[in-house]
């Protein structure tokens, strides 16, 4: 991590979140094993609490008092909370479509929400654009390495439990801090000798906002094509760090992969009458995107797959 004093860290317990064996629908796909990792039981529900736990530690100590974000409800969501035990004072900026239940959230934890008509995109332009206005600290959860460094500790966990056996990690990817983070900390434990091999990494995007993917195939994409989509956290038109996201997946020879908006409801009601599990939208496309992977072969029958649901379903209303 980028600092040594972890006494100091700024914290609400965020991390060691548990691993489940899916027992029933690793069954159904004919893998060997298929693990989820539940980031959406952190302390303010989905997996970005990791994050935030570093960027607003550094914040402080480099002495920012007042920040800007902008956010599609989660990253927004934690880094109000976060930002609230350390008395930074937090502006957030989030399309006015976000689900209510994290516009909630930033309000609670006594964040001024800029509430900004429009796709996920123009929460960021207004967002950059008060920044230049008033000379604000942007805190990007998109740009900042201190963010995607607090997420390597996701795959020390897993390999605490279950070493090297992962053969595939499937995970939605928007802006990419999950992703990167989880790659380079496979990449340090294999560095440091502590496992042998890297899993591949697949990224699963919505067909209707899909550059990353785009990027992997070489596909002819732009911002002009971008259709609604009900995955929110991953409606990311123009992430920032592209050619980091695309650079880990092809590093570990993985895949991207897009689902449709049917799948990411029938998958979201899937994990919860089968395993109990109320993902949001999102999450519930990795699950998507897995059956797809297996389906093509590019995951093989008998492997070995891990899936971070990344955020609670009870932040969003459903939308059936």
């Amino acid at each position: 991590m980028p600092f040594t004093d972890f006494e100091t860290a700024n914290s609400l317990g965020e991390g060691d979140t548990p691993l489940v064996f899916l027992e029933q629908t690793c069954e159904e796909l004919g893998l060997g094993s298929l693990w989820a990792k539940l980031e959406f039981m952190a302390p303010t529900g989905s997996f970005k609490d990791r994050g935030s736990a570093i960027l607003t530690t550094m914040g402080r100590d480099l002495g920012v008092y007042e920040f800007v974000e902008d956010s599609s409800g989660n990253a927004g969501a934690s880094l109000s909370a976060y930002a609230a035990t350390v008395g930074l004072k937090a502006h957030v900026f989030a399309p006015a479509s976000a689900a209510s239940g994290k516009s909630d959230q930033i309000q609670i934890f006594g964040a001024t929400l800029h509430k900004i008509e429009g796709a996920r995109q123009v929460a960021t332009d207004a967002a950059e654009q008060y920044v230049a206005d008033h000379g604000s600290v942007y805190m990007s959860h998109n740009l900042s390495p201190y963010f995607s460094e607090g997420m390597k500790a996701a795959s020390y966990e897993i390999v605490e439990l279950l070493d090297d056996g992962i053969d595939d990690v499937v995970l939605p990817v928007g802006n990419g801090s999950l992703l990167i983070g989880m790659v380079r900390g496979y990449q340090e434990l294999k560095e440091a000798g502590v496992i042998e091999r890297i899993p591949r990494f697949h990224g699963v995007q919505a067909h209707g906002v899909r550059p990353v993917v785009a990027a992997l195939n070489d596909e002819d994409w732009s911002q002009d094509d971008v259709q609604p989509t009900n995955a929110s956290g991953i409606a990311v038109s123009k992430p920032p760090r592209l050619a980091e996201m695309v650079e880990a997946i092809q590093s570990t020879s993985g895949t991207g992969i897009t689902v449709t908006e049917e799948s990411l409801t029938e998958w979201q009601s899937r994990l919860a009458s089968s395993e109990g599990i109320f993902a949001e939208m999102t999450s519930a496309g990795a699950f998507a995107g897995l059956t797809q992977l297996i389906e093509s072969g590019v995951i093989e029958s008998g492997s070995n797959v891990c899936v971070p649901i990344t955020g609670s379903g009870l932040k969003e209303p459903l939308s059936r």
